[in-house]
């Protein structure tokens, strides 16, 4: 039998090339790691009431017990066996980076699966501390965990906390430096051993590495069962020679049983122990209340109630937008930046060409500055204050298995619900969200459809603003063609697109919650943030660069140019290809320059319609097409971005 290797042999103790200590945050999905990752760095990274919030790693750094330490946030994983890109993310930085702590958090309701993932931990020989979060969530359920029978069956520190309300923090910094300090003891028992064909293998690989610099028992099993990279990375450490004598003992191996099978015999081990542990440590209630919060998940995700939630909820979000936040817009303008703009226009009347520049109609000032605080963020309060509502309420992995049959006609799971939603707060962040999805047909159809027919929070919040204030009949037709485009472009790529593998939809339903408001506004006031900084810069780029070509003639030339597709076959004034030309950098600036057309009235009821069109189904913003390049490959995004553009010219025209 062989022990786990003490911190990937290299002593808890150490200190990384840059002087920090390093901690990763690893644990299941959904089971509160941001949460804890934003309380001991007192920084904010999203999180919500769903899997697979965090999708990219999130590095932040801390004093924990009086030492400069470097907090990793991963995203969440079920096991060290990958299945998509971010997993894949999770295992490279505990094998390659070596982490002297992992804070490992689990789900407090979901032990036995939390248990599974600490074992494959420990067998990498890092030191953990099991952070048991959503402990409250447990005992409403009439869940209670000895927490003190836990921590003799894992050898790890137990701290019960409450993420959300901020429960439990301090212990964990006390835990963490008690394992700093006493690692290698914790690390000197493995918690169970494995059939002896699966030890003996084991055995035989581990003599064959230097005495001194030996893998942990993890890696080795990962070897052993061809997890992808694996037999790679040993390689590059140890050489070919050592790797290639292994290789010769699992030859042997394989003649009896195939990797998938060691790999099932693996799990059944893993799975017993941890289904030992959380029995002999929890306590169930004989009977629990079901609430109201539960009686609200059933019928979110019911086949025939399901569907009017789903209307309320966006006849909420398209009155918010459309009124509440138009009315605040309205006042700041009346209040504020019309003053300012004719305060400013008075005294910069003797110069014309600086005046244009800063207030005309391409003023870096009332064309960027007032169109993004004055117009955009009032949108963006009312419509995140809504979205991240539903985040925490933990509405939209509900919303997956309603819209599941509805989404297998486009050949895509109830799992590309979260993506497509996600679409409307970032494209980007929405299409780096579909490396999660299991195939790459999945992949290729879900990006094709956030790029082509959803648009993103500010662009989708200035267009419901200018739908609340058309005729109904803008909205329904708008909604239609949108919709049918996407629903037609979903079946043809479902067609075209080959069918390499299969996947199942299995979902692990999140708890359904009532939301801190607390925390919804401030995870609303950091994405307003986030807009002014990245957008606002670009909303002024923006107004100079039309002005640059205004003054210089190019955008008539352009305007004669695009002349034929844009007044000739969409029938819009010329106006609007400046409204185009935005659209290619940023789409919500094209989308408030031709907000502000449509309250001077300068299209009309035909024009606003086939505007709305074009402007939701255009090319995707130059930051979502660097995501695509990268995810999908050249050849697809290029593909994508020529017939996305295509195609929202021949539906606008037709």
């Amino acid at each position: 039998m062989i022990t786990e290797k003490n911190c990937h042999s290299s002593g808890c103790n150490s200190a990384h090339a840059d002087g920090l200590r390093k901690i990763a945050i690893v644990g299941t999905p959904n089971a509160g790691k941001s949460l804890i990752f934003n309380k001991l760095t007192s920084s904010y990274s999203i999180v919500a009431n769903y899997h697979k919030t965090t999708i990219a790693v999130e590095r932040n750094r801390a004093s924990i017990d009086g030492n400069a330490t470097e907090v990793i946030d991963t995203p969440g994983i079920s096991s060290l066996h990958i299945f998509s890109e971010e997993e894949r993310v999770t295992r490279d930085i505990l094998l390659q980076e070596n982490p002297e702590i992992v804070l490992f958090c689990g789900d407090a309701t979901r032990l036995k699966s939390s248990l599974v993932l600490l074992n494959q931990i420990h067998e990498l020989g890092i030191p953990a501390v099991f952070c048991l979060n959503m402990s409250d969530e447990a005992v409403s359920k009439g869940v209670v965990i000895d927490t003190r029978e836990l921590y003799s069956e894992i050898l790890a520190p137990v701290v019960e906390t409450a993420a959300i309300h901020g429960t439990g923090i301090q212990e964990l910094r006390t835990a963490m430096k008690r394992v700093h300090d006493e690692g290698a003891r914790m690390m000197s028992q493995p918690y169970h051993t494995y059939p002896s064909i699966i030890e003996n293998a084991l055995e035989s690989m581990l003599v064959l590495f230097p005495e001194d610099d030996q893998p942990s028992k993890g890696t080795l099993l990962l070897y052993l069962t061809k997890e992808e990279g694996i037999s790679e990375m040993l390689e590059l450490k140890y050489g070919y020679e050592i790797i290639s004598s292994t290789r010769d003992i699992l030859n042997k191996l394989y003649m009896k049983n195939s990797a998938e099978q060691l790999r099932q015999i693996i799990f059944r081990a893993r799975e017993s122990w941890a289904d030992r542990v959380a029995e002999k440590v929890t306590t169930r209630a004989k009977f629990t209340v079901t609430g109201i919060t539960q009686k609200i998940a059933w019928a979110s995700r019911h086949p025939i109630i399901g569907w009017p939630i789903l209307a309320l909820v966006m006849w909420a979000t398209f009155y918010g937008v459309g009124t509440i936040a138009t009315g605040i817009a309205d006042a700041l303008d009346g209040w504020f930046f019309a003053p300012a703009t004719d305060a400013i226009t008075a005294m910069l009347a003797g110069y014309p060409v600086v005046s244009d520049f800063i207030v005309g109609e391409y003023g870096i000032l009332t064309m960027g500055v007032f169109n993004a605080i004055g117009t955009v963020v009032p949108i963006l309060i009312v419509f995140f204050t809504i979205t991240s509502f539903l985040e925490d309420l933990g509405y939209l992995p509900n919303l997956s298995i309603l819209l599941n049959r509805m989404f297998s006609v486009f050949g895509l799971t109830g799992k590309s619900v979260l993506p497509m939603v996600l679409g409307f707060g970032c494209n980007t962040m929405a299409t780096l969200t579909s490396r999660t999805l299991e195939t790459r047909k999945e992949r290729l159809v879900a990006s094709f459809l956030i790029a082509l027919g959803i648009p993103c929070a500010v662009q989708l919040g200035v267009l419901l603003a200018i739908m609340a204030t058309a005729p109904f009949s803008v909205l329904v037709i708008t909604l239609l063609a949108v919709g049918g485009t996407q629903i037609l472009s979903g079946i043809a790529l479902n067609k075209l697109v080959p069918t390499e593998e299969t996947a199942d939809f299995i979902m692990e339903l999140p708890n359904f919650r009532f939301p801190d408001m607390k925390h919804v506004m401030l995870k609303t006031y950091y994405r307003v943030k986030w807009f002014l900084v990245e957008a606002l810069p670009l909303f002024v780029f923006g107004a100079a660069l039309m002005f640059a070509l205004q003054i210089t003639g190019i955008l008539g030339l352009i305007k004669i140019a695009l002349n034929p597709i844009v007044v000739g076959f969409l029938s819009l004034p010329d106006k609007l290809t400046e409204v185009f030309i935005m659209v290619l950098s940023r789409r919500e600036l094209g989308a408030v320059y031709f907000k502000d057309m449509v309250d001077a009235g300068q299209v009309d009821y035909y024009q606003t319609i086939v505007g709305l069109i074009v402007i939701t189904l255009f090319i995707p913003c130059i930051s979502n097409t660097m995501v695509m390049f990268k995810e999908l490959g050249a050849k697809w995004a290029i593909g994508m971005n020529v017939f996305i553009m295509t195609i929202a010219i021949l539906v606008g025209g037709l």
